[in-house]
């Protein structure tokens, strides 16, 4: 659910940026707002809840960027010390004060009922990216405001293992190796849910259970830099892909109340849709015009940090003003939902600008080495 792997350039053929992946991010942010303020809400309208598929498609981006990013610079000597710094800047800055600062008014207005949840998590398990794990053994989201950052513990754990596989497998293994997660992913999520060897959740928030739709946009990175496949054969197909993908996972959650067929299935479709879908926008495919706007590059630019801070913008603002916890009861409860979505896109874009931005700029003067690997490693790590 997180934009997080999204700062880096988005790009085709090395440093050649495509702008369509940042409209993409932005609306997938946009369809994000509408979820969680107009449907995953007391009294909401559910059917505006598509916010589940915004997720898996960050998830995918994030894989494809990070995935393509290795591909391209692996051989650098100074890998690492730049890769390390650039996402170090990238996310943790925005990430950590954000955190903070939900924690901070979650602590002044201690008193208030509009700032309690069934379960809290203790401060530290979100600043060491470990909140999911609490989250797969409560069944609970912790503190709601901040309960988007789940999926930002599980990138930054995907981040640890990543560039281990690319570096320690051959290359003509990495498509399969990166399958079979997927099908492990899809194993494990079959067992959890047909079995109860464990709690649900674990099946939904914890790294194995869900490594499918983390790696699915690596699997795209690999056929697309590795030029696995003929993909101009099959560029009509990209683009269907994702409708027929949705359109099952739709039916599936119709036919099943119970939502554990949805659970187990529904992220593996929509993993390899919405990857068949990024790779016909990186091809260039009509679609990919609509979102070269304007509004959506910029909702793109400012979503890692209105995806942070959007929750808690919607509950401060209903709990200062009307004393409750969000809802959609009333017009009034539907005045301050409405009147928080500008907020928080200036929130969001107020901490690019001076918090997100100028860190990411740092970190982006680490520059790759032209020194390959096997050439002299005594500039390693070294900025030039």
């Amino acid at each position: 659910m997180s934009p997080v792997g999204l700062g880096q350039n988005t790009t085709g053929a090395a440093g050649a940026r495509i702008a369509a992946l940042d409209g993409v991010r932005g609306m997938m942010m946009i369809l994000v707002l509408i979820s969680h303020y107009f449907a995953e809400i007391a009294n909401g309208l559910h059917f505006l809840g598509f916010g589940w598929y915004a997720v898996q498609m960050f998830f995918i981006l994030s894989g494809f960027l990070i995935g393509r990013l290795i591909i391209e610079r692996k051989d650098h000597v100074n890998f690492f010390s730049v890769f390390v710094m650039r996402r170090v800047c990238r996310t943790f800055p925005s990430y950590m004060i954000s955190i903070v600062l939900i924690f901070g008014v979650l602590w002044i207005f201690r008193n208030e009922t509009w700032t309690h949840f069934t379960a809290e998590f203790p401060l530290w398990s979100y600043l060491t990216f470990t909140q999911n794990i609490f989250m797969a053994m409560t069944g609970d989201v912790g503190a709601y405001w901040a309960a988007p950052s789940w999926t930002l513990a599980l990138e930054e754990q995907l981040y640890i293992v990543l560039p281990l596989v690319f570096f320690l497998a051959p290359r003509r293994s990495w498509l399969r190796i990166f399958i079979a997660i997927a099908l492990v992913a899809l194993v494990l999520r079959t067992l959890i849910f047909t079995t109860g060897i464990v709690g649900e959740t674990w099946g939904l928030v914890m790294l194995p259970a869900r490594g499918d739709v983390l790696v699915a946009g690596v699997i795209a990175a690999v056929v697309y830099k590795e030029r696995l496949v003929d993909l101009a054969r099959y560029d009509l197909l990209l683009r269907l892909a994702p409708l027929v993908m949705m359109c099952t996972c739709i039916v599936i959650a119709l036919i099943d109340p119970s939502q554990r067929l949805f659970n187990i299935v529904g992220p593996f479709l929509i993993a390899f849709g919405f990857a068949c879908f990024l790779l016909a926008v990186v091809r260039g495919a009509p679609e990919a015009k609509r979102f070269e706007g304007r509004f959506l590059r910029f909702m793109g630019d400012i979503s890692y940090c209105v995806y942070l801070t959007h929750l808690m913008v919607l509950g401060l603002m209903h709990g200062l003003i009307l004393h409750a916890k969000p809802s959609l009861g009333g017009i009034d409860q539907w005045l301050v939902t409405v009147a928080a979505l500008p907020v928080a896109v200036a929130l969001g874009w107020a901490m690019t600008t001076l918090i997100e931005s100028p860190l990411t700029s740092y970190g982006r003067s680490w520059k790759w080495s032209d020194r390959k690997t096997g050439s002299d490693l005594a500039h390693q790590g070294a900025r030039p």
